[in-house]
């Protein structure tokens, strides 16, 4: 049985093997490697990690297997990857196990950490035509960046900050503020022929369910292309609204994430010019060295 574990490029581009993926791991920029296990031929594996070339980041894409195949074969394919992946120079490898999937003792063993769950809904279609928005979503720009970095840095937990970016940078995403002028929420955007996912990232303040289908409608260039929002389980008020939303749940995964470096954290002082006679001294937030494991 072939398993997605891209959840986002399943929604958005279809399934691992169609021919705009195939095509797409095969570019110049990415990196890619299979493994194949056939230590039990009658239950043979295989499993995908691409990584592009300027990122530190690994993805496995997708794994073949029966649902009875021996645990020991899965481990030894997803160790084959991490190694193959650690010669490209990647930090960490992700993947988004499906969460009825049989193999998780396997991903468990090869030293895969859950780092959390998520809800994929796939919602309604509503129309556009509905009279003026409650709330007034709208695209960002430069000058949100400031309040974006502070709402992500008060919602996503700081160790899962290195693996969960502020914006994937896919397209422009949107900004909705509090009629006082507080960031109330943003949504990070990623388009595909085959649908569009949002990724939000609210305050805990948020609390009516209407915020969410203004959002949808006020994605640009749609197309009536259907609308995946991914709610992460650190944010369980994004799931208690969007379930509230016309529409089914597409899935939920368990987010998994492998390391490839040992990291540390650390102090660092660092001091600053004087003005007018004023010393100003402070202390770095904490950062992360990153070492390889032997």
């Amino acid at each position: 049985m072939l398993q997605s574990l891209d959840t986002l490029r399943l929604v958005t581009r279809g399934e691992p093997f169609n021919l705009r993926n195939l095509v797409h791991s095969i570019s110049p920029p990415v990196e890619q490697y299979i493994a194949y296990c056939d230590n039990d031929p009658e239950h043979p594996c295989y499993a995908q990690v691409i990584s592009r070339v300027d990122e530190t980041q690994g993805q496995l894409t997708f794994l073949g297997a029966l649902d009875d195949t021996d645990q020991s074969d899965i481990t030894c394919l997803l160790e084959n990857l991490v190694a193959n992946a650690g010669n490209w120079g990647t930090y960490y490898l992700t993947c988004d196990l499906p969460a009825h999937s049989p193999h998780l003792p396997g991903f468990k063993k090869a030293g895969f950490l859950t780092w959390a769950n998520q809800s994929v809904f796939r919602l309604a279609q509503v129309g556009l035509d509905e009279g003026k928005p409650k709330f007034a979503w709208r695209v960002w720009n430069a000058n949100d960046m400031r309040a974006m970095t502070c709402l992500y840095r008060g919602v996503v937990p700081g160790l899962f900050q290195p693996i969960e970016p502020l914006t994937r940078k896919a397209a422009l995403g949107l900004v909705l503020y509090h009629p006082e002028g507080d960031l109330l929420a943003y949504a990070d955007l990623d388009y595909g022929p085959k649908g569009v996912w949002v990724q939000p990232m609210l305050s805990p303040e948020a609390n009516d369910p209407q915020m969410l289908s203004d959002l949808q409608k006020a994605i640009p260039d749609l197309y009536n292309r259907p609308v995946y929002l991914a709610a992460r389980s650190y944010q369980p008020w994004l799931a208690s609204l969007a379930a509230q939303l016309p529409g089914e749940i597409h899935g939920t995964q368990f987010l998994m994430v492998r390391y490839l470096v040992r990291q540390q954290k650390v102090t660092e002082p660092q001091a600053f010019a004087i003005y007018e006679g004023a010393n100003f001294e402070r202390s770095l937030p904490v950062s992360q060295i990153q070492q390889k494991t032997e």
